[in-house]
């Protein structure tokens, strides 16, 4: 009877400490339109005033970036750069020079190319330190109406575990306009 209790309690632990079957994931439309992605329930657009903040020493900033209270977020940056779908191989070999020139630091995951929804999409996995702690990072990309589209997901490494499948599932979701 306390081995059965014990293992009980244990189990509500475990389920408190990784709700990640409770994150709903929900279809959204961003922008203008040209992308159909899923985004965590809840998660709402930063104000200007937020994206100010949290941008205010960077040279550009993301287009749109959805949020759950600046904790977790999911960045869009629809670009001025040209791109098809035969130039993704292309920034994908620069984007993973780039990053890991700039983060070498980094622990990496991954990096290249997946077709997703008859998609080419371009992605770099990896852990990154940041004020102190390390950041989970995917950043993902592809052509849409002829210009690159850039999403990048962030997360600290204590929600890694549970974030990480989610922003894979995300990744797995995008549909884009050609």
């Amino acid at each position: 009877m306390k081995s059965t209790l014990l293992l009980l309690i244990l189990g509500l632990i475990l389920t408190a400490a990784h709700p990640a079957s409770e994150i709903e994931l929900i279809k959204k439309r961003v922008l203008s339109e040209r992308v159909e992605i899923l985004i965590p329930k809840g998660f709402e657009v930063m104000t200007e005033q937020q994206m100010d903040f949290a941008y205010a020493k960077a040279q550009s900033r993301p287009s749109v970036i959805f949020t759950n209270n600046n904790l977790i977020s999911l960045a869009f940056n629809y670009s001025d750069n040209d791109a098809d779908q035969d130039m993704v191989d292309i920034y994908a070999g620069s984007f993973s020079k780039t990053y890991h020139k700039q983060y070498k630091d980094a622990t990496w995951f991954g990096d290249g190319v997946k077709n997703i929804n008859n998609r080419k999409v371009g992605y770099l996995e990896f852990m990154k330190p940041e004020m102190g702690h390390e950041v989970y990072t995917l950043v993902f990309f592809t052509d849409v109406e002829g210009k690159l589209m850039i999403c990048t997901f962030n997360c600290a490494d204590r929600q890694k575990p549970e974030w990480e499948p989610i922003a894979k599932q995300i990744m797995l979701s995008l549909k884009a306009k050609g």
